[in-house]
Order: structure tokens, then sequence, then C-alpha cells
């Protein structure tokens, strides 16, 4: 991955580009998406494709680490 692969969150965390895009294209078609302990659970699972279901399943920890963000204030 290229340094340009990556975003910079508020509050100094860095995420990949793939599943922080991933997470948003969902998101905004109602998706959502929650953690349950280590599992990851999105809710309507029919409103997510095959290549999507790939998608999530690679980036597991990084969309939990999406799901679990909070922004705070950089330093």
């Amino acid at each position: 991955m290229a340094a340009s692969d990556f975003v910079l969150l508020k509050g100094g965390y860095c995420v990949p580009l793939a599943p922080l895009l991933l997470v948003l294209r969902l998101e905004e078609r109602g998706v959502h998406l929650h953690r349950d302990g280590a599992d990851l659970r999105v809710r309507p699972w029919s409103q997510v494709s095959t290549d999507e279901r790939a998608e999530l399943k690679r980036w597991k920890a990084h969309v939990l680490a999406l799901v679990d963000y909070v922004p705070t204030e950089a330093q």
C-alpha cells in the first residue's frame, strides 16, 4: 500500500482507505455495522453484495476498529 492509501482520522487514528470507503458505502445504503464481542454484525445482510462480503472478511479487524472509533481532538 502507498502512503496515499491511508487516511488520518481525527485524534491521530490512521486507517487504510479501502475499509473506510467500504464502511461509508454500506452506511450510506442504510446497512448497520456493529460489534458483538469479537464478531462483526451486519444488518441487513441481504443488502451486502458478494464482493462487499469478501471485503468485510478481508478487512474485518479494520472495520471493527472503525465501528469502535470515537473521534477525539488531535493533540
